[in-house]
């Protein structure tokens, strides 16, 4: 039986202003807009609510979340929580993409993959990054491309220390590698490579990501972090 719900007199953003409108959700997803949907033509199971003129908006991506937790840099009493539901949905965020950030040792990405499936389970959309702040990686399949292709949660690689003063100090030959891993991972799929870096300015690690960043099949889909 469909899930049917009738949003009514909301100041719907789209993300741009559109004004006054009613939005139809079937199944969890927008199927009409409209300035007037009449409930009676719908399903009785319709769950009618009144916005009464308040903002309706998408739901926030964030891109950069430590969803098992972060921190522990001066120490194990300094290291955060995992995130809640209720952290999420209370900042209208709807989908998050977690990494696992500095701590590659304490935090495993088999447990950042569990958490995001969980997260999906109460109702938001959850992704992961393949990888933490060192070379070698950390992955699932012991390949980045493979974490990639096989595992459908993961959409790239990051989060990657490369100018930072907790990075490994990556060469340019293996950045260039573990891009290579990642458009070969998302060529298979036919998307988007994705890649998140942490970016600190220390010259070396600078001047060798620039270099691979000229060449325009690396150029879309890079999210700098720490900046």
């Amino acid at each position: 039986m469909a899930n049917v719900l009738l949003i009514k007199n909301a100041d719907l953003y789209t993300p741009e202003s559109v004004g006054k409108k009613d939005v139809l959700v079937i199944n969890e997803k927008v199927v009409r807009i409209a300035d007037k949907i009449d409930a009676d033509f719908l399903s009785l199971n319709v769950k009618v609510v009144d916005a009464m003129e308040r903002k309706v908006i998408p739901g926030y991506v964030d891109q950069h979340v430590h969803i098992i937790g972060g921190g522990g840099e001066a120490g194990p009493y300094s290291r955060t929580p995992e995130v809640m539901l209720s952290d999420v949905v209370s900042a209208g965020v709807t989908t998050v993409i977690g990494l696992l950030g500095t701590d590659g040792t304490g935090r495993h990405l088999e447990s950042l993959l569990a958490k995001a499936r969980g997260l999906e389970t109460e109702g938001v959309s959850a992704y992961i990054m393949t990888g933490s702040y060192e070379i070698p990686l950390q992955t699932i399949t012991e390949d980045a491309r493979r974490d990639i292709i096989i595992i459908d949660k993961v959409l790239g690689v990051g989060e990657i220390a490369i100018s930072d003063h907790r990075s490994s100090q990556p060469t340019k030959d293996e950045l260039k590698r573990i891009m290579t891993q990642s458009r070969l991972g998302e060529c298979c799929l036919a998307r988007p490579e994705q890649f998140s870096f942490t970016w600190e300015l220390e010259k070396q690690g600078c001047r060798c990501f620039l270099i691979l960043s000229k060449r325009q099949r690396y150029q879309q889909n890079i999210l700098f972090l720490h900046m």
